[in-house]
């Protein structure tokens, strides 16, 4: 029996370096336009090792519920499970602490499917046993992650080489009198139909994806296009129309108190409407690709130049990576926060913060103004959108006094994985 095995074992050797030999043809002529990003590449890692484990607790529940079944008492069916669970293990725990994954380790844990699935039928005799079914669904995971039918057919045809060749070496190999090759070929036809539908479901899906993708960085251009238009246009006519409300208040001098009344709350509300077309104009450095930190910072510059009210950011912790939906909603909040602090606090100080904590980020506004009357809530729209913007986020608004001396602090408080 040991000579039986070693014989076996050999002649597996031998198939398996036709598969490695495969293998790295395959790696060689991975095609570039497959290079996921890492948030691809995370979700698709996530679904195979789940996968996976489910795979695991079906042979686990398999071993207690009929151990005869699995022919007790040859351990080497128990080591199958080892390499599933090492592999599988070793993915979970890059995901679990956002290690970097790439599309190699994706096929090298493909590779470890088809292998313990081939060892399998080896040690239960070729042809004649059950495992060959573990080669379908890793088949399907396989062209569920890479979505190339052409890779897929690939895979299929290296998968179907080694079952062919372990069927033929390996225990009494097939019986042409019992019809064994006729059967062979319908496993070996469900493996290529199997490619075929899942490949060509999750292509469909892929280009779907793709084509929002597209229509998003189209409205993403669009809206760069947007905010250099009206930083051309609008905002410097805007800012015109301020200096010469400023000149003219300087030229009316002490003469008239109601003529400078007037163009006081005429130049607060240039002010206030230069500040309103800042948000469209940064914004497209959002769009455009750069992080809310920087971004943020040089919008605190801007409220400083233009309402002449000292206003400080500063950042805590390297910044997290976010969506560019995230970004927006964010900045869209620390704009609609600044302009509630110059509209209505009367503040002379304003203080920005952004600090990424480990599972969770927090932008603050605070001043030191009149703080916040008891119906604020009540008064306008802004805070009921910045609520609705933190709720989109996933996280909370908080508005708090700053303490007897006045003053207030708006926070969004969100989970970094929900953003």
């Amino acid at each position: 029996m040991r000579l039986q095995r070693v014989q076996t074992m050999n002649l597996f050797g031998r198939g398996q370096n036709l598969a490695k030999a495969q293998i790295g043809a395959i790696a060689r002529d991975f095609p570039s336009s497959l290079s996921f990003d890492q948030g691809t590449l995370r979700y698709a890692t996530a679904a195979s090792v789940w996968g996976r484990w489910f795979v695991c607790l079906v042979i686990a529940f398999q071993f207690v519920y009929r151990p005869d079944f699995w022919y007790y008492g040859h351990f080497e069916y128990t080591f199958l499970l080892a390499p599933l669970i090492a592999f599988n293990g070793l993915a979970h725990y890059r995901l679990l602490t956002k290690g970097w994954i790439s599309w190699r380790s994706l096929l090298l844990l493909s590779a470890m499917d088809v292998a313990v699935a081939t060892v399998g039928i080896v040690f239960q005799g070729g042809f004649d046993g059950f495992v060959f079914v573990a080669y379908y669904p890793a088949l399907a995971l396989f062209v569920a992650v890479f979505t190339s039918i052409r890779l897929g057919l690939a895979w299929t045809t290296m998968t179907a080489g080694v079952y062919i060749f372990v069927c033929l070496k390996v225990g009494p190999g097939l019986d042409i009198v019992a019809g064994h090759e006729k059967e062979l070929l319908v496993r070996i036809a469900a493996m290529y139909c199997l490619t075929l539908c899942v490949g060509l479901i999750t292509r469909l899906e892929r280009i779907r994806r793709e084509a929002v993708v597209e229509r998003e960085l189209a409205h993403q251009q669009e809206q760069i296009r947007f905010s250099q238009t009206i930083h051309d246009t609008a905002a410097q006519s805007a800012y015109m129309i301020g200096l010469g409300i400023d000149a003219a208040r300087q030229v009316a001098g002490d003469s008239n108190q109601e003529l400078i009344a007037r163009l006081q709350a005429t130049s607060l509300l240039s002010k206030t409407t230069i500040w309103q077309l800042r948000h469209p104009i940064d914004m497209g450095r959002i769009y455009d690709g750069r992080e809310l930190g920087r971004t943020l910072g040089s919008h605190v510059a801007t409220f400083t130049s233009i309402t002449s009210v000292p206003a400080e950011f500063s950042q805590n912790g390297a910044e997290s990576a976010l969506s560019i939906e995230s970004k927006s909603l964010l900045f869209t909040i620390a704009h609609n926060a600044l302009a509630n602090a110059f509209r209505h606090a009367q503040a002379n100080k304003v203080l920005v913060r952004l600090d990424f904590g480990k599972d969770e980020l927090r932008l603050s506004v605070s001043d030191d103004g009149i703080g916040l009357p008891a119906d604020y809530e009540r008064r306008g729209h802004g805070f009921a959108n910045m609520r609705a913007q933190a709720q989109r986020l996933g996280g909370r608004l908080v508005v708090e006094a700053q303490g007897q001396e006045g003053g207030a602090s708006i926070s969004c408080l969100v989970p970094l994985n929900e953003s």
